[in-house]
Order: structure tokens, then C-alpha cells, then sequence
């Protein structure tokens, strides 16, 4: 027997035995790695002591064989727990067997096993490449085949790298490489086993229906779930049968249409669909059809993703249903209603409030912010402006707005509004826009009329506004009001400017005469604002209470006040103005919870004492007194 024969028989050996590891692994595959490292060792072990068992002569005392692609493989598939049962079985079995080739063969050994652990260490937990399965085996056959140079007198090299070095290292290389490549394909068999085990896994626990079709429309796969919905006893009963087997004519014939119509785009399609169920119930799907090709780009069905949605349906038309009726209520609304979230955008707003704002209407859109509209509303003249420079201004307004609480404001055309603003939980604010000019007229009146009745007692005789005694009791009832509707309350207090040295230089009736003027400018500028009380405090002195107005209208009418005495023109040559003026003292009461009319009075008199030695002719203004 040659030596090809005798290595024939080794490399039938490998071939068994890589088999055996194949049919055995899909067996041992549920086992943890460092068992099925022993197993495989175990298995290499029995390869390597069958392969000695049969071994080349090839000179005295040294055999061949192909122990080390066993060696090898070993601990390239399967780690050091793998490579450490076939290393000690080869190396006890040749040291065992003795001879003049142990020198060479321990060697061998070592090496062969020490090239599979490297290739495992370099490749880590990664499939081998083929590229990497070549390089183990060209290492396997240098493993087997160095020692013969080392060893024996280079005057027989040649003769026996052909004789035997060549043929010894081609049954190594070819050994190694067919069973790696065994080995790799089992590797790859195992992944994919298990990656299909979870895919089916995942889509038969899917509780939304996931199905294949061919291209006529007969089910390849379906999970669980689209059975049920189907009414069939199973995702088996499936296969092979088309919509029509379960559903309607018209519903299968509308669900392949639009198949059909996808699988001519051949791109994925979403939409919704509703057919009539066995039960006689409606039901709505949410639908995802994509299409099938096969690996040369060939269309050859199509998957879909079906959702059942029949309850969120019911609930978008009971929403769509709430929200027009919804709509139509605050349509018609007698106030104007805007949602502004935590950043004062506009996000909602029903028409009246756009009918309460003519001049700034387009400007009035969801996402537009409250200052960008209350600084619209000032430039266009919409809402009344004062002396204070507009960004002041502005940003004042919309703070006043943004504040939860009730708030008057008068528009610049004589009408007068009421916000009631609410804070929500999510930082925004609802304000609520009331056109109070008829109710501001209508207590105007009844104002006056109680006036009248009260006149004898609370009149000033001189200049015709209520007197001491009757600005006490309207302060009074004016803050009660305000306590109990947590609504503003501002006062004035107005002192005629050198008003001594008016009456030294024209005498006492024509003093009388401009505190009347006075009281008549007052009276006549105030005279369409409801609630508005103008008295003569004492001497030259005169207040001003206004109710429901916050820190911005309350400054607002006393600058009105300021302008509106000075054009009278009345001559004063005892003042540096040259004509009678009145200084002004301004305080605002803001939500306050408790009840201290000497506390707002020190506040407006303080005020009214900055103005004066503010240089007169001028308001000053404290800060609002804050709830307690």
C-alpha cells in the first residue's frame, strides 16, 4: 500500500468524524458553551486516536497520520475547554507509542493545537471567513511537515518533499479545510435554526395579524393572529386559500383591487380598511401591504400588516362628533374665549374674541404670542395708550393678561372689557373676554341715581363731586367689592398745584371757580366710565376711585386727568407752569384678601407727595399693594 492509500484512510477518518460532530451539534446545541466545547473535544479526541490507529510508516520509529487537523480544529471551533482533551490524547498516545519520531512529533503537536487557539482568539465569537478556514488549514499542514526539515540531512530533501512532504501536507490541508468547512456550515445551519425560531417565535406572538400572499393572492404564512380575525381554525388552514374563502364577494374583491393596485407600484402602501365580520360587525383596520421579491429583485407576493383600529375608529368619531358640538358652543358664545400655552402662544380661540379686536383680528392665528398681539393692539390704537413708552407698556398689558385673576381694561373707542383669566395645569392660561360697556353703563346709572338720593349728604357744595364723608363710604363699599370678586380697586389722589397762591394773586371766588372747573374736568373725563367716584377730598385736594382697575389702567386715567387740566388753560402766573395743573398720586390695590383703607390711602398720598416734589404737573405711581 502506498502512501496516498494509507493517508486515504486517515482523511475517511476525518470525514467520519466531522460528520458525527454535524448530526450530533443540532442535538447538543441547548447546551452551555463550555459543554458543548467537552463534547466537541470528546468527539475530536475519538478522531485522534482512530487516525494513530492507523498511521503511515514512514521510517523507523515515525508514523504519519492526520491527528493535527483534529488538533486544530479543536480548538479553533470549540476553545481551550475543547483543545485540551485531543491535545492530551494525541500527546500520551505518541509519547505512549515511543519511537525515534517523538522528538518531531511532540512538537507537531503543540504547534497544530497552538495554530487552532490562535485562530479561535483572532476570529472571537465571529462566523470563520473563508479566507480564515485557508489560513488554519495551510497553518495545520505546516504543523505536520516542518520537523521533517529540521530533523533529517538536507541531501534527501528533494526526494522526499515529493515523495512524501507534499502528498502528507495536501491530505492535511485538504483534511482540514473540508472539515472546517463542514464544521463553519453547521455554524451557519445552528444561527439560522435559531434566528428562525425567534422570527416564528416573534410573529406568532404578534397580537396584530401578519401575513405572505403569492401573487394570485393565496396565503403562504400567516401568524395566529390573522387566523383569528379570519375566523379559520388555525394559521395552517390558511395556506393555499384566498380572502374569498373567508370573506364576502364584494369585501374579497376590494381587498385584492387594491393588492393588485399595490403590487404594481411595487413600493409599500398604507391605508384603511372596514369590511362587515361573520358576526355582522364592522370592522376597521389599519393596513401596511409590502412587497415580496425573492433575492434577484423578482416581485412574488406581498406581506401585510394588519391592525386591528375598530375601537380607536369609534373613538375618533365620537372625538370628531364632541369636537363639532363643541365648537358650535363656543361659536356661539356671548364672550370671547383664547387659550395661550405656558409661552403665551395663541392655541385656540372662538370667533367672538376675533369680533372684540376688529383692528388686530388677522393678527389674532394660533401660535402668534400675546405680546406680539397686545403691541399690535397699541400701534393700531386699538387699546387706549398712555405716556409710558409702548414696550412698557406692552409688556405690562400682557403680564396683567397672563396673570390669573379678573381685570377691566377701556379700549380706545370708548368701550370697556373684562378678562377673567384661569391658569391650567399644563402652565397656559384661558382668558375669558367680556364686552362690559352696556353693564358699565347700566351701574353708571344706577350709580347716579344713587348719587342723587345721597346728595344732601354727601355733595360738595362748591364744586358739585361728593364730598369727605361721601368718598368714605364709596371707598369703603368699593373695597368690600373688590374683596369679595378678588377684583383690582385703584385710587387718585389730585392736589391743584399752587393752588394758595392762585387764590392770593385772583382771590377767593375766582379760586372757587377753577376747583369747580376742576371738578367738572374731572367729572366730564370720568363721566362714561361706570363706578368711576370723583370727590373732593379737602381744600384743593380731590380723589379719583376706580374700581376694577389694575396697576396700567389706574396710571392710564391719571395721565388723562394730568393733560386734561392743563388744556384747560386756566392762567396762573403764581405757578411755574403758567397755568393751573394738578399733580397726581396713584396706588392700586391687586387682589388683595384682606381690608385696609388707611394702608391704599398712605399709599396714594405717598404718591401724590412724589409728584409734587417730582417738580408737580406729573403722576407718580407706587407699587400695587399685593394680596396679603
Amino acid at each position: 500500500m502506498n502512501l496516498w492509500e494509507e493517508l486515504l484512510s486517515n482523511f475517511a477518518v476525518v470525514a467520519i468524524t466531522t460528520s458525527l460532530w454535524t448530526l450530533t451539534y443540532r442535538h447538543l446545541s441547548v447546551l452551555r458553551d463550555r459543554h458543548q466545547a467537552l463534547a466537541l473535544g470528546l468527539v475530536m479526541s475519538a478522531g485522534v486516536l482512530a487516525v494513530m490507529a492507523l498511521p503511515f510508516h514512514f521510517r523507523e520509529g515515525v508514523y504519519l497520520d492526520t491527528r493535527y487537523t483534529f488538533l486544530a480544529l479543536s480548538g479553533f471551533f470549540g476553545r481551550p475547554w475543547a483543545a485540551v482533551l485531543p491535545f492530551l490524547t494525541a500527546l500520551l498516545r505518541r509519547i505512549a507509542a515511543g519511537g525515534t519520531g517523538l522528538s518531531i512529533a511532540v512538537p507537531h503537536i503543540f504547534m497544530a493545537t497552538g495554530f487552532g487557539l490562535f485562530g479561535f482568539f483572532i476570529r472571537g465569537k465571529k462566523i470563520p471567513s473563508i479566507s480564515s478556514l485557508i489560513w488554519l488549514s495551510g497553518a495545520v499542514a505546516f504543523s505536520g511537515i516542518f520537523g521533517f526539515y529540521l530533523v533529517l540531512p538536507s541531501s534527501i530533501w528533494w526526494q522526499l518533499t515529493l515523495e512524501t512532504v507534499l502528498p502528507f501536507a495536501g491530505i492535511l490541508f485538504g483534511a482540514t479545510f473540508l472539515a472546517a468547512c463542514a464544521l463553519t456550515q453547521e455554524l451557519h445551519r445552528h444561527v439560522a435554526t435559531v434566528e428562525n425560531r425567534v422570527y416564528r417565535a416573534i410573529i406568532e406572538a404578534l397580537p396584530d395579524c401578519l401575513n405572505a400572499k403569492d401573487i394570485e393572492g393565496r396565503f403562504i404564512v400567516a401568524n395566529p393572529a390573522t387566523a383569528k380575525l379570519m375566523g379559520a381554525k388555525s394559521a395552517i388552514d390558511l395556506h393555499g386559500k384566498t380572502d374569498a374563502d373567508f370573506y364576502s364577494a364584494d369585501t374579497a374583491s376590494e381587498f385584492r383591487r387594491t393588492e393588485i393596485e399595490m403590487m404594481q407600484r411595487a413600493e409599500p402602501t398604507r391605508l384603511r380598511q372596514n369590511f362587515i365580520k361573520t358576526d355582522g360587525y364592522e370592522t376597521w383596520l389599519s393596513t401596511l401591504k409590502a412587497p415580496l421579491k425573492d433575492k434577484h429583485g423578482k416581485l412574488i407576493g406581498l406581506i401585510t400588516h394588519n391592525k386591528d383600529i375598530t375601537e380607536q375608529h369609534q373613538l375618533e368619531v365620537t372625538l370628531a362628533e364632541t369636537k363639532a358640538k363643541l365648537e358650535d358652543a363656543l361659536a356661539s358664545m356671548a364672550d370671547g374665549l383664547a387659550m395661550f400655552d405656558a409661552d403665551g402662544r395663541l392655541l385656540f380661540q372662538n370667533d367672538k374674541h376675533t369680533e372684540l379686536f376688529p383692528l388686530t383680528s388677522d393678527l389674532r392665528q394660533p401660535g402668534v404670542n400675546l405680546r406680539e398681539i397686545v403691541s399690535a393692539s397699541l400701534e393700531r390704537g386699538e387699546v387706549a395708550a398712555s405716556d409710558h413708552r409702548p414696550e412698557i407698556l406692552a409688556d405690562q398689558i400682557t403680564k396683567d393678561l397672563l396673570t390669573a385673576g379678573n381685570r377691566i381694561f377701556p379700549l380706545a373707542n370708548g368701550r370697556w372689557v373684562e378678562t377673567r383669566t384661569r391658569s391650567s395645569r399644563d402652565g397656559g392660561m384661558t382668558i375669558v373676554f367680556s364686552d362690559i360697556t352696556e353693564v358699565r353703563r347700566k351701574e353708571r346709572e344706577l350709580s347716579q341715581l344713587n348719587a342723587k338720593l345721597a346728595a344732601v349728604a354727601d355733595t360738595d357744595g362748591l364744586t358739585g363731586v361728593i364730598n369727605r364723608r361721601g368718598f368714605d363710604r364709596v371707598l369703603d363699599s368699593a373695597i368690600q367689592d373688590a374683596i369679595r370678586e378678588e377684583a383690582d380697586l385703584g385710587l387718585l389722589m389730585i392736589d391743584v398745584d399752587r393752588f394758595k397762591a392762585f387764590n392770593d394773586t385772583y382771590g377767593h371766588p375766582a379760586g372757587d371757580q377753577c376747583l369747580k372747573r376742576v371738578a367738572q374736568t374731572l367729572e366730564g373725563l370720568l363721566s362714561k366710565s361706570p363706578g368711576v367716584s370723583v370727590a373732593r377730598y379737602g381744600g384743593e385736594e380731590f380723589a379719583v376711585i376706580l374700581p376694577g382697575m389694575g396697576a396700567t389702567a389706574t396710571l392710564e386715567v391719571a395721565h388723562w386727568i394730568c393733560r386734561a387740566v392743563r388744556n384747560l388753560s386756566l392762567n396762573h402766573v403764581g405757578s411755574e407752569k403758567g397755568v393751573v395743573t394738578v399733580s397726581v398720586g396713584a396706588a392700586t390695590w391687586q387682589n388683595s384678601k384682606g381690608r385696609d383703607i388707611g394702608q391704599l390711602l398712605r399709599y396714594a398720598d405717598e404718591a401724590l407727595y412724589h409728584a409734587k416734589t417730582s417738580g408737580r404737573g406729573c403722576v407718580r405711581g407706587l407699587n400695587v399693594i399685593k394680596a396679603a
